[in-house]
């Protein structure tokens, strides 16, 4: 292999890995009792993320949200992690499905 294509191949590389690399933020929220702190998770529209939920009770809890997409289910005193796409300006409901009537929090997409 001549130096200049390895050269160029190096190149092509070094550009390709930054979007590679690319990190997607990660925003936590905790489940106590019935109440997700913080209850309001701000974040970009338009770029993809993640949710850490961290379940401080005894019980499971089903993280949930139809519109984001989203279902997992986190054993007590246990953490789990859902990607959500991209999502259009808004504000998206999410819920612990086993007390979705009390336990619910929102992602804000500005």
């Amino acid at each position: 292999m001549s130096s200049r294509l390895v050269i160029a191949t190096a190149a092509l590389i070094g550009l390709a890995t930054p979007a590679l690399a690319e990190e997607v933020a990660t925003y936590e929220t905790t489940l106590e009792g019935a109440v997700f702190k913080p209850a309001e998770i701000k974040v970009p529209a338009g770029k993809p993320f993640k949710i850490k939920m961290h379940n401080a009770n005894a019980a499971p809890a089903e993280l949930e949200g139809h519109e984001l997409e989203i279902e997992k289910v986190a054993a007590g005193g246990s953490s789990i992690t859902v990607r959500v796409k991209a999502l259009e300006p808004g504000k998206y409901l999410f819920v612990d499905e086993f007390q979705e009537d009390l336990a619910k929090g929102y992602v804000i997409a500005e």
